[in-house]
This record gives C-alpha cells, structure tokens and sequence, in this order.
C-alpha cells in the first residue's frame, strides 16, 4: 500500500476539550475537530467522546480513499509508552488514573494505538514539521495553566527509565520557593505558568492599592504591557528572568540545538520569545549557548494532533 493510500488518527486530551484529526505521515491535516471531554465527568464519558471523535475520522477517511493504519493519543500525565496507559493519577484530568487508552481504543477499532504524554507530543509534532523541522537535539516547554516539557535526544523522544521523564515545569528553580501544585517547592510552574502570572500581577496591584481589573488573564496582562502598564511590565520582566534561569540550565544540561516555546503563554508573541531569550544569556556556559536557538512554536493548536498522529505514522513505520 502506498504513501499515500496510509492516513493516521491523531488525539489531543484535555481537561476540558478533545482535539482530534486525520493526517498523512508528511503532517498534512486532512480533517480535524474539537468536542468537549467530559473529563471532569467519568472516565467512560470521556472515552465515549474518544469514540466518537475516532468514528468521525474513520468516515473522513472513506471521503479522502484513505485506510487508516493506527491512532496516536496525546494524554496529560505519565504514560507508560510500552502499553499505553496512564500511570497512577492526571491531577487535571481527575477521573483518568490509570487508564488503559491502548486497552480501550484498540479493542473498539481494531486498529493500533500507540499513547503518550501530550507535551511530548507537541514536541515531536515541532520536530517533525514545525520550529524544529530538522534538528536532533531540541527541548521544548509548553507555558499555559501548567508548564510541559520535552526533550528530543538525538532524534528520539526521550522519557526516562519509567516513562515520567521531561517533566520540565517542575524542575526547581529556587529551594525556598512557594509551593507547587506537584507537591515540590519552587518550580518554574509555580512562577510562570498562566496562573503564577495572573497571581503575580493581582499581588502587584494589591499592593499599590490599584484597582483590580476582572477578569484578569495573561492576554490581558500582556496587552497592558503593551500600552506602558509599569506593574505589568515588571510581572513580565520577572516571567522572563525566571524562564532563562530554567532554560540556561536546561541548556546548559542537553546542550539542545533548538528550544522551542508553546503553549498559550507564548501566543504573547516574538518580543516575548526575545525577552526570555536575552535573560538566558549569563545563565547558560558560553560553549552550550553557541549556535542554539530560541523559537516560538510554529504549529498552534494543532501541535498536539499533529504530533499524535505523527507518533502513530513512526510507530507503524518501525513495525513495517
């Protein structure tokens, strides 16, 4: 069967909506939707919506003359690649503990499935096709309501010994730091995810006894910036000084040829990327900084289904 005639289910879960799509192993989106997840209801709600999300795809692929070889699924969480399920519990995802989405997809379709962290997946799908396109050696953070992570090693994804490796959020910045949602203390999670900047700029108004706006969002925030908002401006400056610190190290540790910023954080734009990227410089040795880049990443909110359905397209391809 050629090239061609071969298409792949992508999954995005998440807390609150469902992402999913069909594609070709050269990344071209052939179709996509989005349904909520029902994930703060039952597990069997949200595998409902799985299966029929992957219903859908099955009839785009009739109309696109495509036979689908496998479905890839991104998951908040710790996913044990080797038999595609969750690892203990998804604190955003509270009725998802140990789910067995191989077990569950597989016996329903009878098509192969293959399940893994949705951060590694955004970090595939920019290797593959996006801000990384050709590099071996990346890191990748996404910035929203928490901070994921992932890191490309000589063109393989890496995840550690048992599967909870690239949990970049949590990599402590500050020893005497507050609190993290991980039970750790001082993780860049806890200084610049979307909440810890929200918290951060609510704290700053307080304390001037500044009105404070309502609702309050990192838009909103970064758009205050924008028109010479002095509190805000300063809840950027410390977002930026505390990314460099994590991304200096993390430099200094992989010394990666690319790093790669997503999420919802970083639609802030390219003078944000730029911002983060100078406060690198004097975190990071000298020799691990040469030739490394900075980028912002390039596939949105495609990202995840793209690099589901990517992780499907390799794994079919190394069994072939």
């Amino acid at each position: 069967m050629s090239n061609d005639s071969l298409a792949f289910i992508g999954l995005d879960l998440g807390g609150t909506f469902l992402k999913y799509a069909l594609g070709r192993e050269d990344g071209k989106v052939l179709a996509k939707g989005k349904m909520p997840s029902r994930a703060q209801e039952s597990r069997d709600k949200t595998f409902e919506v799985m299966f029929m999300a992957i219903a859908e795809m099955l009839e785009k692929a009739k109309s696109f003359s495509v036979h689908v070889a496998g479905m890839g699924v991104g998951s908040p969480g710790a996913v044990d690649f080797d038999h595609g399920r969750i690892l203990g519990n998804t604190p955003n995802l509270p009725n998802w503990s140990d789910a067995d989405i191989r077990g569950e997809l597989e016996s329903r379709f009878n098509i192969p499935v293959w399940a893994d962290n949705d951060a590694n997946l955004m970090t595939l799908a920019e290797c593959r096709y996006g801000a990384a396109k050709g590099s071996r050696y990346v890191i990748a953070l996404t910035l929203g309501t928490g901070i994921g992570g992932g890191i490309v090693i000589d063109d393989q994804l890496y995840r550690g010994a048992r599967f909870s490796g690239s949990e970049l959020g949590h990599m402590s910045i500050n020893f005497e730091g507050p609190p993290c949602g991980c039970g750790c203390v001082g993780c860049i999670e806890a200084y610049a995810s979307a909440p810890a900047i929200v918290k951060n700029y609510r704290e700053k108004l307080a304390n001037k006894h500044f009105p404070t706006p309502n609702p309050i969002t990192t838009e909103i925030i970064f758009q205050h910036a924008k028109d010479g908002d002095l509190l805000a401006n300063q809840v950027i400056d410390e977002i930026c000084f505390y990314l460099g610190a994590a991304i200096g190290s993390l430099i200094n540790i992989f010394n990666p040829q690319v790093v790669v910023i997503g999420g919802g954080v970083a639609d802030a734009g390219d003078e944000f990327i730029q911002r983060i990227w100078q406060a690198v410089h004097g975190r990071a040795m000298e020799a691990a900084l040469r030739g490394v880049r900075l980028e912002r990443a390039s596939l949105g909110n495609d990202a995840g289904v793209v690099g589901a359905f990517a992780l499907a397209a390799d794994c079919y391809k190394a069994l072939s």
